[in-house]
Formats: C-alpha cells, sequence, structure tokens
C-alpha cells in the first residue's frame, strides 16, 4: 500500500511539472524595446522591432528603435540569404545572454517587415 501511495505521489509530482513550467515561461515579460532589452536581465525573451543602423563585426550588429540603442549579436546562419538595409524594418526574436564580457542580446529569428 505504501509503494503504490509513494509511486502515485511521485507520478502526480512528475506529471503536473511541465504545467508549472510552461506557466512560470508564459508570465515572464519580453523585452520589447532596445532600452528594455539593454537593462532585462539575463534569460529575459526579447522581441524588438526596428532597424539595424550598423554592423559592429564578429556577428554584432546596432540595432536603433524609437527608445535607443543595443547591440545585438545575430549568427551568420540566420541570415538566409536575406538583404537588410539600414531603412529595413525587422523584428528580431532571441533572449539576453549572460557572458563573461558582459550581458548580450543574443538573436534567434529575424523577420522582415513590410513597410
Amino acid at each position: 500500500m505504501a509503494k503504490k501511495l509513494t509511486g502515485s505521489l511521485i507520478l502526480a509530482c512528475v506529471l503536473t511539472l511541465p504545467s508549472v513550467v510552461a506557466y512560470s515561461y508564459a508570465s515572464s515579460s519580453v523585452a520589447q524595446t532596445a532600452a528594455e532589452a539593454a537593462k532585462a536581465k539575463p534569460d529575459t525573451p526579447v522581441a524588438l522591432t526596428g532597424h539595424l543602423v550598423k554592423s559592429l563585426g564578429e556577428e554584432k550588429y546596432l540595432f536603433k528603435d524609437h527608445s535607443g540603442e543595443v547591440e545585438v549579436e545575430i549568427d551568420n546562419a540566420l541570415w538566409r540569404d536575406i538583404e537588410v538595409l539600414t531603412n529595413t524594418t525587422v523584428t528580431l526574436k532571441g533572449e539576453v545572454d549572460d557572458e563573461w564580457q558582459g550581458v548580450e542580446i543574443e538573436i534567434d529569428a529575424i523577420d522582415l517587415l513590410a513597410d
């Protein structure tokens, strides 16, 4: 009887864990401006809409929106033969990453917006 109760209790805990994790991620805030992203804590999701105004070299770019500018890192593999000019409006999705040289915004996806 004790083994069945212990097994049932463990099973119940394991089955409810994914819903608790999904809820906590859904409730976390998303940085939506350059100013918010620059001040955000590590692992904060970002969804930035604006312009890539300058290449800083080594996969680093300067992103600008109405709130200001922030440096972002975009892996070369994400470009997928797309062309972005300084007046092209883009949405960048990723997260704030804590690196040894400081906080950086690591981009996971680039979407072009029709102007």
